[in-house]
């Protein structure tokens, strides 16, 4: 777990359509819940998130995502979404998250930690092969 402060912040409930037969959340929402707030912090800082001219487009496709489970989550459960920025390659970003259930007994608990890679790319909008490209220095800075 991280030491530092998360540099953003969500919070949700747990939908009982996020459960399974067991009650517990499927595993699956734990990487909506890293997308969603990673679009969230990305919007808050400004940084476009997907643009599609006629020609070309340009978005950040996921190229390696895990996720770490270390206690259950149920429906009505309030969580939070703690999102760290990590290594800005040259064409890459690379975030850890860690969603802490905060209406349990006693003091909140981490229930689930990730990781996701992702790719600034472009290609051509008539099917073209996808191009890692050079993060803008603007989107850079919005970043920080």
């Amino acid at each position: 777990m991280q030491t530092t402060s998360a540099i953003f912040t969500q919070r949700r409930v747990v939908e009982f359509h996020e459960t399974d037969a067991a009650g517990i959340i499927h595993f699956s929402n734990v990487f909506l819940w890293m997308e969603s707030a990673e679009m969230a912090f990305l919007r808050d800082r400004k940084v476009p998130i997907l643009s599609i001219s006629k020609t070309t487009g340009r978005g950040w496709p996921r190229v390696a995502a895990g996720a770490q489970f270390m206690a259950p989550l149920r429906f009505e459960d309030q969580i939070e979404i703690r999102l760290w920025l990590g290594d800005v390659g040259d064409t890459s970003i690379h975030y850890r998250f860690e969603i802490w259930r905060m209406n349990g007994p006693g003091e909140p608990e981490c229930a689930a930690a990730g990781e996701m890679t992702n790719v600034y790319i472009t290609c051509s909008t008539a099917g073209g092969k996808l191009k890692p490209t050079r993060i803008p220095a603007d989107v850079r800075e919005k970043l920080k």
